[in-house]
């Protein structure tokens, strides 16, 4: 197993490639995702004041986007229809005011942001011309999944790779290894290093969410980086998918709906959805997210 690290979108990457190739070949394909990745984040972070999302935010408008832009965001704006409106990607200004801002500042604004844009009509895309007329764009619900799919496309088209893990920062794609199911565990919400469950992926992205991981606090309200016009559910999510850009949006959709809405959204969309309520130590889950398991190991 060859294994390279990275940082990127404020967290670490880890990629691990089963392939029995030179090692020369698997440094050069390493490189290439680490400046992929780079890229990425320059035009795609809200963090980053000169990016195209920053662009759009400020000024309203992007004249002659490229085409990867324009399919990231038309991807965001599948996402509010498919999670029944639970997950929108026009929430940046809101987590701006909560003060989850460029500079991490957690001061919270006055008065406070409320209202986010409707992406179907907000968000307009078209071929010469991409117009904002309400909300501030935010890819973090998604971005890293996209950029992970994006990543694995690389090793398996540029390098004829076809056995490997990448992990953003918990969000992941997995192969294989040599057709033999990648084995992970998933971490206690509130008690690192702690695992809670083991489980397969086999050409399967997974994602995590909860409102424990980035929480902050002003006068006596609680806030974290879940936009939702519903109670969000205090519980740890995860989710497998066939791609990681949607186990990445449905793990953040997920926090947001009842158990009923959970098994309808996995049915529909052929995911399979976790939680774990880290008060009763309760894991719920999908009958398509069971293959294995091992309850509270640290």
């Amino acid at each position: 197993m060859y294994t390279h690290t990275f940082q990127a979108l404020g967290t670490q990457w880890w990629v691990e490639i089963f392939d029995e190739k030179e090692v020369k070949t698997l440094e050069g394909a390493c490189g290439a995702l680490e400046g992929f990745a780079a890229e990425f984040e320059t035009q795609y972070s809200r963090f980053k004041t000169d990016s195209l999302i920053s662009t759009l935010n400020r000024e309203r408008k992007l004249d002659q986007p490229n085409e990867e832009c324009r399919a990231l965001l038309n991807y965001g704006k599948t996402l509010y229809l498919r999670s029944n409106t639970h997950f929108n990607l026009l929430t940046g200004h809101i987590l701006e005011a909560r003060g989850y801002d460029a500079t991490y500042s957690f001061k919270v604004k006055e008065p406070e942001m409320v209202t986010p844009g409707n992406p179907i009509t907000d968000l307009l895309i078209s071929a010469d011309k991409i117009i904002l007329l309400q909300g501030n764009v935010d890819l973090g619900g998604f971005g890293k999944g996209y950029l992970i799919d994006e990543l694995a496309k690389l090793l398996r088209e540029e390098f004829s790779l076809q056995y490997f893990l990448i992990n953003g920062g918990g969000d992941m794609f997995a192969t294989s290894n040599h057709d033999t199911p990648i084995e992970i565990l998933l971490e206690h919400p509130t008690k690192p290093k702690e695992f809670i469950y083991k489980t397969n992926l086999l050409h399967q992205g997974f994602a995590a969410s909860s409102p424990f991981k980035r929480s902050w606090h002003s006068g006596n309200k609680t806030y974290t980086h879940i936009v939702s016009n519903t109670e969000v559910t205090p519980v740890a999510s995860f989710v497998k998918a066939a791609s990681a850009r949607d186990a990445d949006a449905f793990a953040t959709t997920a926090l947001m709906l009842s158990e009923a809405q959970m098994s309808q959204i996995a049915q529909s969309e052929s995911i399979g959805i976790a939680c774990f309520n880290p008060v009763t130590s309760q894991l719920w889950q999908t009958t398509s997210f069971s293959n294995t398991e091992s309850k509270n190991h640290s």
